[in-house]
C-alpha cells in the first residue's frame, strides 16, 4: 500500500489514522461529519415538509371529493384510500427520512478488516469490497490499493464513509 496515495485519496491524516486505532473519531473528522450531519438534517426537513404538504393536500383532496361522492361504497373507498392511506404513506415517509438524517448526528466508527477487492462498474464508478461490505468511492482506487491484499478500513456505521485505511493489521491485533 502506497500511504501517501491512500491518505489523498480518502482525504485522511496520520493523527485521523491514529485516533481511529484508538477507537475514536479525531476533531476535524468529527468537526467534517457534523457539518455534513447539519447539511443532511437541513435537506432531510425540506423534503419531509414536501412529503407532508403532499400527505395533506391527498387528504384535502380525499375529504372533498369523498364529501360529494355519491353513498356507497364509492365514497368510502375515496375516503379510505385518499383519507387515510394516501396521507399515511407521504407523512410515513417523510418522518422516516427526518430519522434516517438523525442518525448521522451520532456517527458511530467501525472496521472492516481482510483482502480488499477492487470494483470496477464503469462510467468511472468504483467499489472497495471488504469483509463482505461494499463501500462506493470517488474515483479510481488501483493506483493506492493492491486488489487483495489485506488492510483495515475505518468507516461511518450510519453511511458507510471511509474515514481512513490501515495496512498495519498485524502490528494492531
Amino acid at each position: 500500500m502506497d500511504e501517501r496515495r491512500v491518505r489523498k485519496f480518502f482525504h485522511f491524516t496520520e493523527n485521523d489514522l491514529l485516533a481511529n486505532r484508538r477507537g475514536q473519531l479525531s476533531e476535524p473528522q468529527k468537526r467534517r461529519l457534523s457539518q455534513a450531519a447539519r447539511a443532511e438534517q437541513a435537506s432531510a426537513r425540506s423534503s419531509a415538509a414536501i412529503l407532508f404538504v403532499v400527505a395533506a393536500a391527498g387528504l384535502a383532496i380525499g375529504i372533498t371529493i369523498g364529501s360529494i361522492a355519491p353513498a356507497g361504497i364509492g365514497r368510502i373507498l375515496i375516503l379510505l384510500l385518499m383519507g387515510i392511506l394516501w396521507p399515511s404513506v407521504w407523512a410515513g415517509k417523510g418522518v422516516q427520512i427526518i430519522r434516517a438524517a438523525k442518525v448521522l448526528q451520532e456517527p458511530r466508527l467501525r472496521t472492516a478488516s481482510g483482502q480488499v477487492r477492487i470494483v470496477h462498474h464503469g462510467e468511472g464508478e468504483y467499489t472497495l469490497q471488504v469483509e463482505g461490505l461494499a463501500f462506493d468511492v470517488d474515483g479510481n482506487p488501483s493506483g493506492a490499493f493492491m486488489q487483495g491484499d489485506e488492510y483495515r478500513i475505518y468507516y461511518v456505521e450510519a453511511t458507510d464513509e471511509i474515514l481512513s485505511v490501515d495496512d498495519a493489521i498485524s502490528k494492531i491485533e
